[in-house]
Parts: structure tokens; sequence; C-alpha cells
């Protein structure tokens, strides 16, 4: 008898407060309707209003007056208060149907589909808004979504590729590949004189090299030792070291398997690179697997660090040489990862599913890794800190922004684009800003959406 009761007082609750609700609407309907359509509210009226009365009364309004584009944009702001987002997006394509040049509207557009995913509308509603009368005022906003905010110089030009660039031990010098011959080469230039020089010249493709840190050797892949007669592309790449005070060459992985990206770690003792030998399956060699290994600088002792059925690369030290990062396609997109030293204890630093991120480098005070990664459409040069953070935007072009490496004071990152249609090494400095004008930042975007 005491749980029928007590059903009854619940049943009884419930249709008190379903009543309450119900006589609550009508007062809304009755206090919004009068003289046969919605009464304009004064802006005390309307504050008093719960949010939920307000997007009713909003959307009666509205209805009733299509051509009031101020009591819209309350509209649509009201629906995001609300997370109704496919709503504000209707009302505000609305808007700019009827009236393209309202830049507020273009602007709060292209935020909303930039949270949302969606880059290429976001920004034709970014350079519509900047396009429409008193945009100016929304470039500062518009920029930080657009990245390019550091200063970048060009270090190469010329009809050659120029690419993979690292710097020196003393960062005055940056080290690169270049086919200015023919065939890939190595290279160094000279951050203050311009000067340049090259370090290996043969008619194999000598490429990504790395400079050891007391300055003395540079380890780099070649394909010296297949003699195959078949296109230079598909020949197996070994590692080489040179000795710049000599000019002894060795060979130090003797694989039969392609070998490529050396890593010296910060104290010199050991060299990272990027092998697909453990890969035993008779498949294609675009099908192949990768793994990260671990040698002693003079080629002793070779170490397998990674295991798995997935391509594994971009290898690198941090600068306690007690961790390795590097990129994984093991979830499908490329992540970056870190492990320790030797292999164990991997987990995810950086991930997106909708994207690639590749080629990690790590800053010299331990804070950030750069990479490049194709979230905006094409590669552009990202970093983010280790321990967590935003993700930050260096590089914002159409054209191919990739594997970045920072200078050993960590004020400067080197990287190579083809923004000019060629391979070029550019350098992005981290202490120094510009504010992008109006016009520049519109002619991004129509790099990057079209005229």
């Amino acid at each position: 008898m005491k749980m029928s009761i007590l059903k009854y007082k619940n049943f009884g609750g419930d249709f008190m407060r379903k009543s309450v609700l119900l006589l609550l609407l009508v007062s809304v309907i009755f206090f919004v309707y009068q003289c046969g359509g919605p009464k304009k509210l004064t802006q005390e009226e309307y504050e008093q209003l719960s949010p939920q009365e307000q997007v009713v009364y909003l959307e009666k309004y509205t209805e009733k007056n299509p051509t009031d584009i101020e009591a819209q944009k309350k509209l649509y702001r009201s629906y995001l208060e609300m997370d109704m987002q496919q709503k504000a997006i209707s009302v505000m394509e609305k808007i700019l149907k009827q009236d393209p040049y309202q830049p507020e509207v273009q602007f709060e557009y292209g935020e909303l589909l930039m949270k949302r995913g969606e880059e290429m509308p976001a920004f034709r509603a970014f350079r519509d808004a900047l396009k429409s009368p008193g945009g100016t005022a929304y470039s500062s906003r518009i920029s930080q979504y657009l990245g390019g905010k550091y200063t970048v110089q060009q270090i190469t030009s010329g009809q050659e590729d120029e690419a993979f660039p690292v710097f020196s031990p003393d960062g005055s010098k940056i080290i690169y590949q270049t086919n200015e011959k023919g065939n890939w080469d190595i290279a160094e230039i000279d951050l203050n004189s311009r000067t340049t020089r090259l370090l290996l010249d043969t008619p194999s493709d000598e490429e990504l090299p790395c400079m050891s840190p007391d300055g003395k050797k540079i380890v780099y892949t070649s394909n010296a030792d297949d003699r195959r007669p078949i296109d230079d592309k598909f020949k197996v790449r070994e590692i080489y070291v040179k000795n710049l005070e000599n000019g002894i060459v060795d060979n130090l992985t003797e694989s039969v398997a392609d070998d490529w990206l050396p890593r010296f770690s910060h104290e010199g003792e050991y060299v990272v690179f990027v092998s697909e030998r453990s890969d035993l399956r008779s498949v294609p060699y675009t099908e192949k697997h990768s793994d990260i290994f671990r040698m002693d600088d003079d080629g002793d002792f070779h170490v397998q660090l990674t295991h798995q059925d997935a391509n594994d690369g971009g290898a690198c030290f941090n600068p306690d040489d007690d961790l390795i990062f590097y990129h994984s396609n093991k979830n499908g997109s490329y992540d970056i990862f870190m492990m320790k030293s030797d292999g164990s204890l991997p987990m995810t630093v950086y991930g997106n599913p909708e994207s690639n991120e590749v080629n990690p480098f790590v800053s010299p005070d331990s804070r950030y890794i750069t990479f490049f990664s194709d979230l905006g459409g094409s590669y552009d040069i990202y970093r983010v800190k280790i321990d967590g953070g935003e993700l930050e935007r260096l590089t914002m072009s159409a054209a191919q922004n990739t594997n970045p490496v920072y200078s050993p004071d960590g004020q400067f990152i080197a990287y190579h684009s083809d923004q000019n249609g060629n391979y070029d090494i550019f350098m992005l400095n981290l202490q120094s800003t510009s504010e992008p004008t109006a016009q520049e930042l519109i002619r991004r975007l129509d790099a990057l959406v079209g005229q």
C-alpha cells in the first residue's frame, strides 16, 4: 500500500510539473503573439526571457520579418549558445545570401566552419570578410587561423632542387641535398656569407645528410653500392659516413635492404635510422614496412627498436638522448610517437585521425616538437608542446612545406618548400613576428582556395 501511494504521489508531481511547463509555454506564446503576429520586444523584455524562450521568439519574429538582419544575428548566436551549430549555419547562410558584404557574419561563419574542420569553406568566408567594407578590422583574428606570423627568409634559390636541410652544430651553416648536377649531392651554405660548397659530389645519389655534434663527420644515404642496371629511384640506399677532416668514407649498414634518414644522437655516440630490412615479405618495395633502428656511430651493434606491421620513420633523439621521437601509421594515419632510446614504452605524442603528421624534430629546450602535416590540405609546418597544448601552424600556403628542423639555439626552423615551383630551403624566425596586411591575407587565401 505504501508503494502504491508513493507511485501515486510521484505521478501527481510529474503531472503538476508538466502542467506548469505547459502553462509557461502558453504564456510565452501569448506574450509573443499579439495582433496577429509576433510583437517586437524591448531589449529589457527580451533579456527577461530564458534562452529557450529567446529562440522561440526570434524564430517567429525572423519568420515574420525575414529582412531584419540584426534579429537573425541574434538568432544564430542564440543557436550557438545552445550548441545548435547546424541551425546557426543555416541562419548565417541565409543572412549572407541577402547581403554577402557582412564582414562580422562572414568572420563568425568562417570561425564556426574551422571548428567543424571544414577548412576550405572557412577560408572562403574569411576571404569574403576581408573583401567586405570594414573587413580589414578582422585581419588580426583571421591571421591566427592562417599561420605565417613569423618572419620567413629564403635561403637558397635557383632552378635546381635543394631539400632536407639540417644545421651545423654551431648554427652558422645549413647542410642539405641538391640536384644541381642532375643527381643528388650534399652541399652546405654559410648563413652569413651565403657562399655554398659541395661536400659530396659523385655520380650516385647522396641524400638526407646529418652532421655530427663535433662537426667532423656527416652521415647520409647513398645508392653507390647498388650497381644493378635499373633506374636510380629503385636502387637500395645504404648509410655512409664521411670524415670531413681526411675525406674517408665508410659504409655503416652494408645491407641488402633500403636504409635511410640517419640522425646522430646529441652526444654523437649513436645513429638512429629507418630500414625495411625486417620485412621479409615478397611484396613490391613500395609495400614494404619500415622500422626504427639504432647503431653505434661507427656502424656496430644494429638494434631494432620498433617491431610492428606498419611504417615507422622520421626518427630523432631528444636533447638528452634518452628518448626517440618518430612517426608511425600503425593507427591508420601517420601520428607522432616517442619511446625510450632502447625502444621501450612507446606512446602517442600527437595524432589526428583526419591527417598525417610526419618527421618530428625536438626543440633544443625539449619543450616542443615541430613536424609537417596535411591537416590543412597541403603540407605545412606545425609545432606543439610535448606535454600537450594547442597545435600551432607555422606556415600557410598552397605549396608543400616539409621536413622542419630546429637550429641549435632554437630560434630558427629550417625546412624546404616548393612554393616557387622547385624545392628551396627556407628559414623561419621564431623570435621575429610580423602582422600580415589584409591584402597579404587575401593573397594567401586566394592561393589556398583559388580565385
